[in-house]
C-alpha cells in the first residue's frame, strides 16, 4: 500500500496522511498553543483554529461527493 499526501495550501508542501492526523492530534490537544501556520493559512494560528481548519475541510471533502477512487485525479 502506497504512502497517502496531503498538500497544504498554507505552505504548498505534500505531507504524509499520518504525519497530517498526528499534527491535528496535537493541535486538538493543546487548543491554546500557538502553532507556526495553519492548514490554510500562512500566519500563526492556535490548535483550535487548526482543528477548525481540519473540519472545514473534511465537511467540504464530504459535501463535494467525489468518490474515493477518484480523488485527486483530476
Amino acid at each position: 500500500m502506497s504512502t497517502r499526501y496531503v498538500t497544504l495550501p498554507a505552505t504548498n508542501q505534500r505531507v504524509p496522511l499520518g504525519a497530517l492526523v498526528a499534527a491535528v492530534k496535537l493541535a486538538k490537544a493543546n487548543p491554546a498553543r500557538e502553532f507556526k501556520h495553519g492548514l490554510t493559512t500562512w500566519w500563526p494560528v492556535t490548535g483550535a483554529e487548526i482543528v477548525e481548519q481540519f473540519m472545514h475541510g473534511v465537511h467540504d471533502r464530504i459535501n463535494q461527493g467525489v468518490p474515493y477512487l477518484e480523488r485527486g485525479t483530476a
